[in-house]
């Protein structure tokens, strides 16, 4: 695993790399924050294992393990703010990045719905860095587009799942 660079939470949006997705699910905000919050819950729409390593109640200073096919990631979260955001970095990695953080916030729409904004940025790193960084975005990119369609469908066919 490899020590990344320590980056803040404004990374997420202004960091390079950067790449945001929207997605309007019709269920509150805080049940939609919920479901983030669920370690189990990640497998199911990402496809990835989450370990929560801190004890509740989560916030600010919180670390949990993910791994998935071949990849493990140690994040640090940066903001926890309960049933409306939450960002994270990538302390530690096996993958070949520089640095990551994402940030998701949960905007409520007034109708009983919410809309997810999910950004992050990462710097790839070594002497490939940057061919590495431009195909891991366009994948990475791809895979969430999916996997917050596959949220929204989640979400909406139990919405007292994470009420």
């Amino acid at each position: 695993m490899r020590e990344l660079t320590s980056v803040d939470a404004d990374y997420a949006t202004i960091g390079p790399n950067q790449s945001t997705l929207r997605q309007p699910i019709a269920v509150p905000a805080s049940t939609l924050f919920n479901c983030l919050a669920n370690g189990p819950a990640w497998k199911e729409w990402l496809g990835i294992d989450v370990e929560w390593t801190s004890p509740e109640p989560y916030g600010v200073g919180t670390t949990r393990t993910v791994t998935t096919t071949g990849v493990t990631i140690e994040e640090f979260f940066l903001t926890w703010d309960e049933g409306e955001r939450m960002a994270f970095r990538f302390d530690r990695t096996t993958l070949p990045m520089q640095s990551f953080a994402e940030h998701y916030e949960c905007t409520p729409r007034g109708d009983g719905a919410c809309e997810l904004e999910w950004s992050y940025a990462f710097e790839g790193s070594g002497p490939l860095g940057a061919v590495f960084a431009k195909v891991f975005g366009a994948v990475f990119g791809l895979q969430n587009k999916r996997a917050v369609k596959k949220l929204a469908k989640l979400l909406e066919a139990d919405p007292q799942r994470f009420a």
